[in-house]
């Protein structure tokens, strides 16, 4: 027995993040709220997304877990207002998440998640901390699109660098000193190379003034948490973690 009802714009939030990077995954709800756990299917990046009980109107549940197809519930929810409140319902007799959107009912089946595993999060030593708006790393994400494939992230005591070298010479770097970043913890300089078209989907899965919370070392996964359903009154209801390898043939 599955039974929610939640802001729209709070859980088109949620579901935008995970459809960052997978079309499907395993939806697992309990008493304390939903979380999905995924990996994208080049097994390059990992997802964990997270709402707690109280981003929602109501909630009632047993332990459960849905598969979901991740597009269709996004095309679902994209027909609802920022203010508008979502209804879910698990129809358990049909196998389905019944969604209700004011006078609109969608049914969508569920998935079979025997093959939807929950990835375990590897536990990382990861020297580096940079908190930062994701409009202030956007702009220069949006600028490598047409250099390269890859992008650099690096990180001294005084500064986080994003650098993009194609072909020819082309190059971007956006250098952010330590007054345009929220906090910048380097005791020692870090480098990794990453795909920047995963790394660009992450970022640009949120609102341009959520603070991104980054994790690096030198050629070792980058660990990058949000804040989700940030209420004005209560704070965030819910939390986004991405884990992304990096490229190990950089020179």
């Amino acid at each position: 027995m599955f039974k929610a009802r939640i802001k729209a714009d709070n859980l088109k939030e949620f579901i935008g993040t995970v459809g960052s990077l997978v079309d499907e995954a395993k939806l697992n709800v309990n008493e304390d709220g939903m979380q999905i756990k995924a990996v994208d299917p080049s097994h390059v990046a990992m997802i964990e997304a997270n709402l707690i009980k109280s981003a929602f109107d109501s909630y009632e549940t047993d332990v459960a877990e849905m598969g979901i197809d991740v597009d269709k519930f996004k095309t679902v929810l994209a027909v609802a207002g920022k203010e508008d409140m979502v209804s879910l319902e698990k129809d358990d007799k049909l196998n389905r998440l019944v969604v209700n959107i004011g006078n609109l009912t969608r049914a969508m089946p569920l998935l079979d998640t025997s093959g939807m595993p929950d990835p375990k999060v590897p536990s990382l030593d990861l020297p580096a901390f940079v908190s930062v708006s994701v409009e202030e790393i956007s702009q220069g994400l949006k600028a490598s699109k047409s250099v390269s494939d890859h992008i650099a992230l690096t990180t001294t005591k005084d500064s986080f660098r994003l650098v993009c070298e194609g072909d020819n010479q082309n190059r971007v770097d956006l250098t952010l000193g330590k007054e345009q970043l929220e906090k910048l913890v380097s005791p020692e300089e870090t480098t990794s190379l990453f795909s920047l078209e995963y790394f660009a989907l992450m970022v640009n899965s949120l609102p341009p003034d959520r603070i991104l919370h980054i994790n690096l070392g030198t050629d070792l996964p980058v660990k990058v948490d949000a804040d989700l359903a940030i209420e004005d009154l209560t704070g965030a209801q819910g939390n986004v973690k991405f884990l992304l390898a990096p490229r190990i043939d950089r020179e």
